[in-house]
């Protein structure tokens, strides 16, 4: 019996020791709150290159519960380019993490994208490379600062509730305005639109041969060019203000090399659109046929301008002429600047030649 009892006794201690680790395997939490929402004001920009600024504003909300076991983020991001080139480019953002999966919402291919969770630590993964700053109260509730070349964030209970990135005069910030927490919220709330789900090793190697079709919006870009700048700094010893004016140009180029494609496409497509509709409006019969034709028009320039005015309301002999006139003119100064759109390398060019 002796060596009975001193074997189960073994088998007891050994259990209840696989039971305590895998115990704290399975209570380790996201989040030191089972349940909020949070809601974000986002804003940025800055000067890309001389006579061409970046302003970005949007918002942001992001809910979870079972301390971060479920949790959708989401975005509404307004980026408008101004001056000698014009661009305004709406984003939505749609993530949802679920254990150990994150799917990404991809609104205009319609597709979503899955991938694996980092593993560790939430806290430890955002804060990798950053230095402890001290606090802040952001949003009512106190945070832990930290810090790191370019990148600012403020860490509440393992949630972000500020996310800041700064390189050569361009910025990108993400800030809490409100925070509930332990909050009920349905399943339902937790939904995502039902578009065909594509693995990350499918959709990775999609972007390799079709990356300049793979737009990023800025904060994305930033982060990107900061990481890269940062590192070839770090390799030489220097900091951000030593940094060449030619070597801080090509940095910048690469901000806005997203704009400079877009326009590389849009710049043609008006001038197509704009013959087109000239064509048609010479034969409308009335105000009416002369809207339709400038439906393209409309559309194309929706991204140029927030002035949705392209209506016409009067289609009499003198109106008719002086629209057919404004058409001609534009089209005849974007068609002499088109040998140059097309042979621009960069922003720069594109800047110089849209002047």
């Amino acid at each position: 019996m002796f060596h009975l009892n001193k074997i189960t006794i073994i088998f007891l201690f050994l259990s209840l020791g696989s039971m305590t680790v895998l115990s704290a395997q399975t209570s380790q939490k996201k989040y030191n709150v089972r349940s909020a929402i949070i809601l974000y004001s986002i804003s940025g920009g800055g000067q890309l290159i001389e006579e061409v600024n970046l302003t970005i504003k949007g918002k942001g909300k992001m809910r979870f519960k079972d301390w971060g076991e479920v949790e959708l983020f989401e975005e509404e991001i307004e980026e408008i380019t101004s001056g000698a080139l014009t661009n305004i480019e709406n984003i939505s953002r749609c993530i949802k993490r679920e254990k150990k999966q994150r799917l990404d919402v991809d609104f205009k291919t319609k597709k979503i994208l899955e991938r694996s969770m980092p593993k560790g630590n939430v806290v430890e993964n955002i804060t990798k490379g950053l230095v402890k700053q001290g606090q802040e109260i952001i949003a009512g509730q106190t945070c832990d600062i930290w810090e790191g070349n370019g990148v600012r964030k403020c860490i509440y209970k393992g949630i972000p509730l500020l996310v800041e990135n700064n390189i050569l005069g361009m910025h990108y910030q993400r800030k809490a305005v409100s925070i509930t927490e332990d909050i009920k919220v349905s399943a339902e709330k937790y939904t995502i639109p039902n578009f065909p789900v594509q693995k990350f090793a499918l959709f990775k190697t999609n972007i390799k041969t079709k990356s300049k079709k793979v737009p990023k919006e800025f904060s994305e870009v930033l982060m990107d060019v900061s990481k890269e700048m940062y590192k070839q700094l770090n390799n030489s010893n220097l900091t951000e203000a030593d940094i060449p004016l030619k070597q801080k140009k090509i940095w910048l180029e690469k901000l806005g090399q997203n704009v400079f494609e877009k326009q590389k496409v849009l710049l043609p497509e008006m001038l197509l659109s704009m013959q087109k509709a000239r064509e048609c409006l010479a034969r409308a019969k009335g105000w009416v046929d002369a809207n339709v034709c400038l439906e393209d028009v409309a559309h194309i320039k929706s991204h140029f301008t927030k002035d949705k005015d392209s209506n016409i309301e009067s289609w009499k002999e003198g109106d008719q002429d002086h629209i057919l006139d404004d058409f001609d003119e534009n089209i005849a100064l974007l068609k002499s600047k088109m040998p140059y759109v097309r042979s621009a390398k960069n922003i720069s060019d594109l800047s110089s030649c849209m002047k």
